[in-house]
This record gives C-alpha cells, sequence and structure tokens, in this order.
C-alpha cells in the first residue's frame, strides 16, 4: 500500500474504534491544562493507529500526542493525533476526529482526518489533490463579512502574555465575519476551511499533530495556508489559513498574525 492508503487505513480504523466506545470513556486524567486531557480511548486509538502504521512501515519514525517521538526525527515522519478533540468526546459531544499526516522536514505532504460520527473521510497528497469521501474539494472564494470562521487557541498559553492577544483577535474575527467559532477540534476546522464551511481559520501555538493533515487538505483545497512552526520542541504551529478574500481582509485588519 501507498502511504495514503496506510494512513487511510489507520484513520479508518482507530476512528472505528472511537466510535465504538463514544459515551462509554471509563478514565479521563490531565495534562497541561483544564482543556488538555487525555482518557483511555486516546490511548487505544493510538496503539491502533500506530500498529497498522508499523505493519506496512516497521522501520518508520512516528511522533504522536501520547506516546512522543519514537526514534531522532529524521525528517521524515509519521504524525499521529488519535483523537483530536478529547474534551468534545468525553462530554458526548460528537465532533471530533482522528489525524494523522506525513512529514518531510518541517511539511505535511499526506494527510488524512477522518470523523466516525460524521463518516467523513478527508486527505490529501501534495500537488495531488484534497478530497472528502473520494469528492475533490475546492474552497468557496467567500469574503470575510459573508462566512464563517473558526480559531483554535493554544490549550496552555504557550506565552501567558498571548492569552490576551488570542481573546482579542478572536472577538475582532467575530465582529468582522458572521461569527468565529471555537469547535474544540482544530483538524475539523481546517477540514470545513477545504469543503467551504468556513472562510478563515486561525490558530495559535497549536499542537502539530493537531493541525499537520488538516493544514494540506486545505491546502490542496485551493486554500491560501500561511503556518509557521514557532517552537519544534514542543511542536507547537501557529497558521493563518483562508480563501484569498478573507485572508487579504483579515490581514489589513490585524497585520501579521505571527
Amino acid at each position: 500500500m501507498t502511504k495514503l492508503e496506510v494512513a487511510i487505513k489507520a484513520a479508518v480504523s482507530s476512528g472505528n474504534l472511537l466510535l465504538n466506545h463514544y459515551g462509554a470513556v471509563k478514565e479521563v486524567s490531565g495534562k497541561e491544562s483544564l482543556r488538555d486531557v487525555v482518557s483511555n480511548v486516546d490511548k487505544l486509538s493510538e496503539i491502533k493507529a500506530i500498529s497498522i502504521i508499523e505493519g506496512s512501515y516497521p522501520d518508520c519514525v512516528i511522533l504522536s500526542e501520547e506516546s512522543g517521538l519514537n526514534a531522532p526525527d529524521s525528517g521524515e515522519k509519521w504524525v499521529i493525533d488519535a483523537l483530536d478533540g478529547t474534551v468534545n468526546y468525553i462530554h458526548n459531544f460528537p465532533f471530533y476526529c482522528v489525524s494523522i499526516s506525513y512529514w518531510i522536514d518541517d511539511k505535511p505532504v499526506i494527510g488524512v482526518v477522518y470523523n466516525p460520527h460524521s463518516n467523513e473521510l478527508y486527505y490529501a497528497e501534495k500537488g495531488v489533490g484534497a478530497f472528502l469521501n473520494q469528492v475533490r474539494l475546492s474552497v468557496k472564494n467567500c469574503k470575510l463579512e459573508n462566512g464563517l470562521t473558526a480559531m483554535a487557541f493554544s490549550g496552555k498559553a504557550y506565552n501567558p502574555k498571548m492569552r490576551t492577544t488570542e481573546f482579542k483577535i478572536f472577538g475582532r474575527v467575530n465582529d468582522l465575519s458572521q461569527g468565529c467559532l471555537r469547535t474544540g477540534s482544530a483538524a475539523m476546522n481546517l477540514c470545513y476551511l477545504a469543503d467551504g464551511r468556513f472562510s478563515l481559520v486561525l490558530g495559535k501555538a497549536n499542537k502539530a499533530w493537531d493541525v499537520g493533515a488538516g493544514l494540506l487538505i486545505a491546502e490542496e483545497a485551493g486554500a491560501i495556508v500561511d503556518f509557521k512552526v514557532i517552537d519544534k520542541d514542543k511542536y507547537l504551529v501557529s497558521y493563518v489559513a483562508g480563501t484569498y478574500a478573507s485572508k487579504e481582509a483579515i490581514e489589513a485588519e490585524l497585520g501579521t498574525f505571527f
């Protein structure tokens, strides 16, 4: 199987595991903040995804949310979030997904996001295009004032002074558009940009495993995507992604996002 096929198999298998355990989470523990939590199901889903990838690529490098990096960073690696939207999941709010990407150096070249609850399988390969359930995606060039937007905050402010700035940006984008949402899943935000539901998506100090696949899917669907690895050791990424019209409008309003 190709890397894309393996990523799809791993995402779907892990997603189906999440769906089977939905509403029956037994263990939840905290990490860095109130919203940064992990459940027993996160770990089960991650084990499933890793086992499938290693079954095809036994010597590969894997960076995953719960297990970390399994070998020195070679510049090429699989990046896995086996449950993006854990807080949503444990509260039985059906907006969550599995996110799997393959990176070369500091950029994703393959990305798969699967929401098993809605049976939405998003995937992309660099230079090939982005798809939802085998239908090619293309962003709609919606103006900021006519569109819905979303923002993903850092789970715990990477820089404490950043939090006030994040709230100001969130409020301003909300006022300039038909609404700015905090959905609880950065990966799904980017996919919803790719299929035209959002016109602009912002993220401050998000983890690479949350957004790697979504950033590629949005870009391959025609969105303008700027992202920056702001802390390589902590795998933190900030980004602004949107239609041409919405991205130009928000940059004129806010200046540089980074």
